[in-house]
């Protein structure tokens, strides 16, 4: 979508494809009563969370995925961990998720990491290092893993006790103070003449460095807004009397100055990338529109999601999906609405691009085209930079 922060809808529900309600066993059909629970705590918890009432969504997730270990069910949990102000669950089992998810989509994959990003905004880390491979690792009594850990635990703020365990070993057991936005690494050692731990500073995010404020305008020192009139003659910077009289033509100029091809080059560049990626951005559109369409046409039949209030928008977060499998074309939806974005983007990019360069090529020309010696006085025109907190652009003026 576009460039800003954006939250795009969860993943699936329990429909058959992914959660079949039989199995079938050689003596015939049998029931699954643990999938159809599963699916009924899942439609629970889409219809809680499309009513914000997230505590009792999370709720409602926890309860399916505890019946069904499915990674479309753990990022529906995680999201409503998330919005439910349960960031440390959140976090765990957005890391979770990615990592034993190898076959998520791209706009999955993008969820899981924005989400994970979010509730790192509220939690510490701990980095464990245990000198045993296979020992299992606890914070605060809960297992979190075995040795190696691959990366931080997440974890509230404040104080907790790591513990590391391995059978024929006494336990190696240290204490962290977990503060939000560092990571502070931890050391245990399991060793069978006594086992210890050793807390290595925590790391701080990076210092922003100093300076203005990002897109701030800063005038330079002594700049001041010039008056109208004629601009003062004599030095460089009091501007540039633009007149074509006694100059070589334009056409002829470009074609035997070098700085005329690069910035000639650079328009080029800029107009092509503009008008190939208008295009690009208008066919996603058109193929966003078709795939819109398709899906309404399709919900509008659907009694499953007409039992949930779903019927206007399937796609909405997070997708339920019941009877038939949503999940493909809104992730196509998705992806053409991206294109869309990003090719547009590029576009004005390229428009801007564009304009820059012949801007630098008609200064150019005027700085690198000497009028001929002796050519009689013509109309001219001057501009003047102008910075101020304010404003920023050109000044012009001249006689004619």
């Amino acid at each position: 979508m576009n460039l800003r922060p954006f939250a795009f809808a969860l993943v699936v529900a329990l429909s058959p494809a992914i959660l079949p309600t039989t199995v079938v066993e050689a003596q015939g059909e049998k029931a699954d009563p643990f999938t159809d629970m599963a699916r009924q705590r899942f439609q629970e918890g889409v219809k809680l969370y499309d009513a914000k009432k997230y505590e009792e969504a999370r709720a409602a997730f926890l309860q399916a995925y505890a019946l069904k270990k499915h990674p479309a069910v753990l990022l529906n949990l995680a999201q409503s961990e998330l919005k439910s102000n349960h960031p440390v669950d959140a976090a765990r089992h957005f890391s979770q998720y990615l990592q034993e998810n190898a076959a998520a989509s791209a706009a999955e994959r993008k969820t899981a990491e924005q989400g994970l990003a979010e509730a790192r905004l509220k939690t510490g880390r701990v980095q464990v290092e245990v000198n045993v491979a296979g020992a299992e690792v606890f914070v605060d009594d809960e297992l979190v893993g075995k040795a190696p850990l691959h990366e931080a635990i997440d974890v509230g703020p404040g104080a907790h006790k790591v513990e590391a365990r391995f059978s024929g070993y006494p336990n190696a057991t240290g204490q962290v103070n977990a503060t939000t936005g560092q990571v502070v690494a931890l050391s245990l050692k399991l060793d069978k003449a006594g086992s210890t731990a050793a807390v290595i500073a925590p790391t701080a995010p990076p210092a922003s460095s100093g300076g203005s404020e990002p897109g701030a305008i800063v005038p330079p020192a002594g700049t001041e807004t010039p008056g109208a009139g004629t601009p003062p003659p004599g030095g460089s910077d009091q501007g540039v009397t633009l007149s074509t009289e006694g100059r070589k033509p334009f056409l002829q100029w470009m074609a035997t100055d070098k700085v005329a091809w690069a910035t000639g080059g650079v328009t080029v560049i800029g107009v092509g990338m503009g008008i190939i990626f208008s295009v690009l951005a208008n066919s996603a559109s058109s193929s966003a529109d078709n795939i819109a369409g398709q899906i309404r046409a399709v919900a509008s039949r659907d009694e499953g999601l007409a039992k949930i209030g779903r019927q206007n928008n399937p796609c909405a977060d997070p997708v339920a999906v019941t009877g038939t499998d949503y999940h493909q074309a809104c992730s196509q939806l998705k992806d053409n609405l991206d294109k869309r974005d990003t090719d547009k983007n590029v576009a004005i990019a390229g428009w801007v691009i564009g304009g820059v360069g012949a801007g630098a090529t008609v200064v150019a020309y005027f700085l690198r085209s000497k009028p001929k010696p002796g050519a009689p006085p013509a109309a001219t025109t001057h501009f003047v930079p102008v910075v101020t907190p304010a404003w920023s652009g050109l000044t012009f003026g001249g006689t004619f």
